[in-house]
């Protein structure tokens, strides 16, 4: 397959710097007026020390297409088939040790992270709290 691939070193620093100079070259363009935001599948696996996010999003834009990473959080933003979007911020499950890779194919976009620790995610990411709960936790505070 080809594809676009930034490969990081042990913090996400080289990837960071690469994917920033990618946004601000493109800054004017970033966010195209006339953008429609779509929905795209994406689902995730897992192996002994890494968990992978595949967004399926045919005809991806890298130069308009960025992934935001820490410990626990994920933010994606896909731009493809020239005017549609896609982003979506998944707070982790377990904790991520660094970003490994994007790679960007014909037909997905797919996130490499380095769990901190080699255990079995339950799930990709934290479920959230029903509503009614987050406002008591906020009335004990």
């Amino acid at each position: 397959s080809t594809g676009w691939s930034c490969s990081c070193s042990r913090r996400i620093n080289k990837c960071y710097s690469f994917l920033m100079m990618i946004i601000l070259s493109f800054s004017d363009s970033l966010y195209l007026q006339g953008t429609t935001v779509m929905p795209c599948r994406f689902d995730w696996h897992q192996t002994g020390s890494q968990v992978i996010i595949s967004i399926y999003a045919k005809n991806s834009l890298p130069e308009l297409s960025y992934v935001e990473a820490n410990s626990t959080t994920v933010n994606v933003h896909v731009m493809f088939e020239g005017d549609k979007e896609f982003e979506q911020k998944i707070i982790l499950w377990g904790v991520s040790d660094h970003l490994v890779a994007v790679n960007l194919l014909a037909s997905k976009m797919e996130v490499s992270l380095k769990k901190a620790e080699p255990i079995t995610w339950a799930r990709l990411d934290l479920p959230s709290l029903p509503q009614n709960q987050e406002q008591e936790n906020t009335n004990h505070t």
